[in-house]
């Protein structure tokens, strides 16, 4: 029984030391919500760091792709300036096969016009001498010494001619077969010229792709820095506000708090000795080390016991708000009221609240009657009557009228 007791006591302080904290219990949450924006804050300015330096190994790396890019452009002119040069042989290599073909198809047709003129003196040629042949022995002995010589001229005039054409000929077919080596050569000239075009616009063509892939690289690793840098910036901003209003609200809280507690002990500082009675009825128990009959014991009681009939209604002696209002071990039902700034009164031994925990209460408003059942010290109905200020149990009789 007297564990019991004691334990209940405990209790007793640990709920209204509970209290008691609840106000510093806001200020507490908001310090622990800053310390722990604080850390994210950190953690966030490690990462825009990090990201700085990214940053900043992207500059140098960009400078070093500004250089190579700058030897890509470097290295197209000079492609460029070859493609040119390249065309110029081309549209020269080009005329040179036009002019060659020209040439080719002139000479051919002067040696088919040498042919067929060689051909007809062949066949005017074979048809004298044919008619010749028939006749012959009738010139060799009847034909007079002049003709036959004109006869002879004129065959070795026609024979000469002939030799002639086919040398011509001969030369024409050789010229032409220049003619057309040359053209074979300018064709492989120019089929050269154009594999070194196309081979040149090939390299031109890889170097723009590398420098679009160059460009593209270091565009898109830039934005996404810059991006993510001006996101973590942002959520370093918002979370510094909001660190900055815990820490307003902190301060206000403070503020108010030392204010409050200031103006409410100075309040109840001088409400000593003129605060109202819960009830009306003698002390049966006071305050202090009391004996305790049951126990045999003395037993540390922090605050009065009043005499009182069951049903006598008890009053809350100032202004405030229920803290607790259930049964609480062998205070049986009790009422706790908050009057604010750690001052606190217990009304026990009830047999009925009035209140729940939350209402707020005015002086000398009812919260409750007295049981009638066996509680505290004695074994008849009584208050259990208990003030504590800053967690402390103070002497009741000290504050009521």
């Amino acid at each position: 029984m007297k564990n019991t007791k004691v334990n209940c006591l405990v209790l007793l302080v640990f709920l209204l030391a509970a209290a008691a904290g609840s106000r510093a219990e806001d200020i507490d949450n908001y310090k622990n919500e800053i310390q722990q924006k604080n850390k994210n804050l950190d953690e966030i300015k490690s990462k825009i760091k990090e990201k700085n330096q990214q940053s900043e190994k992207l500059k140098v790396r960009e400078k070093g792709i500004s250089a190579e890019l700058a030897r890509i452009n470097g290295e197209l002119a000079k492609i460029q300036a070859d493609i040119n040069k390249l065309n110029k042989k081309i549209v020269q290599v080009q005329k040179d096969i036009d002019f060659a073909h020209a040439r080719l198809i002139a000479k051919r047709a002067a040696s088919i016009q040498t042919q067929n003129l060689l051909r007809r003196h062949l066949y005017i040629l074979y048809k004298y001498q044919r008619a010749n042949l028939e006749y012959l022995p009738i010139i060799l002995s009847n034909a007079p010494y002049e003709q036959l010589v004109r006869n002879d001229k004129y065959l070795r005039v026609i024979t000469g001619q002939n030799t002639s054409l086919y040398q011509q000929i001969k030369q024409q077919e050789a010229d032409i077969l220049i003619v057309e080596t040359d053209l074979k050569a300018k064709e492989s000239q120019l089929e050269e010229l154009q594999g070194q075009v196309r081979a040149q616009e090939e390299v031109a063509v890889k170097q723009q792709q590398l420098k679009a892939s160059l460009l593209a690289q270091v565009r898109e690793q830039r934005q996404s820095t810059e991006d993510e840098i001006a996101q973590l910036k942002k959520e370093s901003s918002d979370l510094q506000h909001l660190v900055d209003k815990f820490r307003s609200k902190v301060s206000h809280l403070e503020k108010e708090k030392a204010a409050a507690a200031k103006n409410k002990k100075r309040e109840y500082v001088h409400k000593k000795a003129s605060l109202d009675w819960p009830l009306a009825g003698p002390v049966i128990s006071n305050f202090g080390k009391q004996k305790n009959a049951e126990l045999n014991a003395f037993v540390i009681n922090n605050g009065i016991e009043i005499k009182a009939a069951a049903g006598t209604e008890a009053r809350a002696i100032d202004q405030g708000s229920v803290l607790y209002a259930n049964t609480f071990k062998s205070y049986g039902l009790m009422v706790i009221i908050d009057h604010g700034d750690d001052f606190y009164t217990v009304y026990a031994h009830l047999g009925m609240a009035l209140v729940k925990e939350g209402d707020k209460v005015l002086p000398g408003q009812v919260i409750g009657k007295v049981g009638s059942g066996k509680n505290g010290h004695t074994a008849i109905p009584n208050l259990y009557f208990e003030i504590r200020q800053d967690g402390k149990p103070e002497d009741p009789l000290l504050w009521l009228k």
